[in-house]
């Protein structure tokens, strides 16, 4: 009788961690499902000033000026990242780097753009060949991809939660990779109507 009655004690322990289990899994997703995506450190929502500090950039301008001096290469910092102001309406300053790597290889570039003086999309470039290394590597961290027919063009795979997305597509020499807030399109917009002049397509 003692040793059903450790046994029923030990199966509803077992039942209670369980079910704890399951609740602490659903937090974790919803919590993920508020935070916005990212790369390695690089995150969506992420201010200027933080990401200054963390990447090592320098004014391209600047950079090469003083290796036009010193007949060198430029000094783009620990990351390679060099920015410059935006006179349109997607960003305020734009940020590229052709030094950072996916899975130990380096890309053709990160490309990052704030507005309002926070990271509202940045991209990824890599040669095609590198287009499984790309997917996979967002992958990992996000889980499988929705697959999406593209109406013209190659299908895109896309990542989606309430505050961000990811789209990404292989074209015809290079893959393609877009983090973009959900609130980037109305930022852009909101620029937009400041500065009073028309959109065009050149990001």
């Amino acid at each position: 009788m003692l040793r059903r009655t450790g046994r029923r004690r030990a199966c509803a322990r077992l039942a209670v961690c369980a079910a704890l289990g399951v609740v602490l899994s659903a937090g974790r997703a919803a919590a993920d499902d508020e935070a916005a995506f990212g790369f390695g450190d690089i995150t969506l929502g992420e201010s200027y000033d933080a990401l200054a500090r963390s990447l090592d950039f320098r004014d391209i301008a600047s950079a090469l000026n003083d290796a036009s001096h010193k007949s060198g290469k430029p000094d783009l910092g620990r990351r390679g990242y060099g920015c410059a102001p935006r006179e349109d309406a997607y960003a305020d300053v734009t940020c590229v780097s052709h030094e950072e790597a996916v899975r130990g290889e380096t890309v053709r570039e990160f490309r990052l753009q704030f507005l309002d003086g926070v990271l509202q999309q940045f991209s990824i470039t890599a040669e095609l060949k590198r287009y499984d290394d790309v997917i996979a590597a967002i992958g990992t961290r996000y889980g499988a991809p929705q697959q999406v027919a593209a109406v013209s063009g190659p299908p895109v795979v896309r990542w989606r939660n309430s505050v961000s997305s990811i789209s990404g597509y292989a074209g015809k020499d290079l893959v393609f990779v877009s983090f973009e807030l959900a609130g980037y399109a109305d930022a852009v917009k909101n620029k937009q109507r400041r500065l009073d002049r028309p959109l065009n397509e050149c990001r």
